[in-house]
């Protein structure tokens, strides 16, 4: 009775909510109701510390969709929901596989004693059939009941056709109940998530630390060659990146002699150049210490030189950093130039994570585990700030106005444009071309 509560609950909410309706503040109730609904169904759902964590991520999404309804807040309101129904699930899961566990259940919760028939699962089924059936019987049945005989009396009964005649059914509205099956469905999947046991059992047991497996003559000698062709590939990148940065200071120290077009091409293409660099350090270095060359006792040359890498490419990210930085100063912000900037941020958090891969023998999926939780956490912080507004405010102080650009950042940075007096001057010139638009 509790779970046909819920679902049905679910199922009209999510109908009043979101039936030609926006986000909004119904992002947050909803949130709030999906919390209160999975708290009573699963008990102590709020002991996990990652299920808490993830359902005020959820929330934290839903308010900055309250706030200023930026692109981003929407996309990780989505992201964090899945996430929370994933963690509720297997609260000790990995990031990427909760994400898997959250949309598995929600396209297929009610399908999953049927995927996994399992022993220990035949009472909760048995509990679903009973619950299932009582409501066939007191919905299903005897509504499909009625219809049939009002047809049948309707054709016999011409007095009794004319009364259902008069009787106006257009405050019916189909795609609403839609709507509200929808909602129902997506509750009766999601109410008591489960995992995919085999992956998040797999998961759960895959150790962060690497461990050393013992070698015959051959494979330490196998082993051996593959420390040296690390270490002659290492002593290469470092002087091939040596030789990048002192390109890099030449140029920084040049960059106000610039102009803004190479400037701009340089921060692009130097972000552009640092992923794919980034990225194949990141490869190599996984492939070099992928296995017992952890464990060589004569690999502290590879060890210091590849950490020695690692610095080198955080001076790149410092000298990107820059460049944007004298980029933003000269020519004002934009949401391109703060997405360079968070993204050199998680540049650093993944040279970081990678030292501490090399330095306590650990292995790629630590690296996936951490940069993706990292990543995820980072982007959610990211997406509650409202960028438009401050990109708006400190470009008028700064006096780099591009009134197109600013125009195409309403509504976020409306109440930035009232204050400076500026909003009926661009919510005018922006419904006038609107207008133009419309006639061509």
């Amino acid at each position: 009775m509790k779970k046909t509560i819920i679902i049905t609950a679910g199922g009209l909410l999510f109908a009043t909510l979101f039936y030609n309706q926006t986000l909004g503040i119904n992002a947050l109730i909803y949130s709030t109701f999906l919390i209160i609904a999975l708290v009573v169904s699963k008990k102590g759902l709020l002991s996990k510390t990652t299920t808490v964590i993830s359902a005020l991520g959820m929330l934290t999404s839903a308010v900055a969709i309250c706030y200023h309804g930026a692109t981003w807040s929407i996309i990780t309101y989505f992201f964090s929901t899945i996430l929370f129904i994933g963690y509720v699930a297997s609260s000790q899961s990995s990031i990427y596989i909760s994400w898997l566990n959250g949309i598995y259940n929600s396209v297929f919760g009610v399908f999953h004693s049927f995927i996994y028939q399992q022993e220990e699962t035949q009472v909760s089924q048995s509990k679903k059939k009973v619950d299932v059936g009582q409501l066939i019987k007191l919905i299903v049945i005897p509504l499909f009941l009625v219809i049939i005989f009002t047809i049948l009396y309707s054709t016999s009964n011409p007095v009794f056709n004319e009364v259902l005649t008069a009787v106006d059914f257009s405050f019916i509205n189909v795609f609403w109940m839609f709507t509200a099956v929808f909602g129902a469905f997506i509750m009766a999947n999601i109410h008591q998530p489960l995992p995919i046991y085999d992956i998040t059992a797999r998961d759960q047991n895959y150790p962060n630390e690497l461990e050393p497996k013992p070698l015959n003559e051959k494979q330490l000698k196998s082993v051996t060659n593959e420390s040296q062709i690390g270490l002659i590939s290492i002593i290469c990148l470092n002087a091939l990146l040596v030789m990048v940065l002192i390109t890099e200071v030449i140029f920084l120290i040049n960059s106000k002699s610039n102009h803004a077009s190479v400037l701009s091409s340089a921060v692009h293409q130097g972000v552009y150049a640092s992923i794919v660099s980034i990225l194949l350090a990141l490869t190599v270095i996984a492939i070099i210490f992928r296995g017992n060359v952890n464990f060589l006792k004569k690999n502290q040359n590879l060890r210091r030189l590849t950490y020695l890498w690692i610095g080198f490419n955080s001076l790149l990210v410092i000298s990107i950093f820059i460049k944007n930085y004298t980029y933003i100063d000269d020519h004002g912000l934009t949401h391109k130039r703060i997405g360079v900037m968070v993204y050199l941020l998680l540049t650093m958090v993944g040279l970081c994570t990678t030292y501490l891969k090399i330095n306590y023998r650990l292995n790629f999926v630590y690296l996936l585990r951490r940069n993706l939780a990292i990543g995820y956490a980072t982007i959610a912080i990211y997406s509650v700030i409202n960028w438009s507004a401050i990109i708006t405010d400190h470009n008028i102080k700064e006096n780099h106005i591009d009134p197109f650009y600013l125009r195409n950042l309403l509504p976020q940075n409306a109440m930035v444009l009232k204050k400076q007096g500026l909003y009926d001057e661009y919510t005018f010139n922006k419904n006038r071309k609107r207008r133009r638009s419309n006639k061509v």
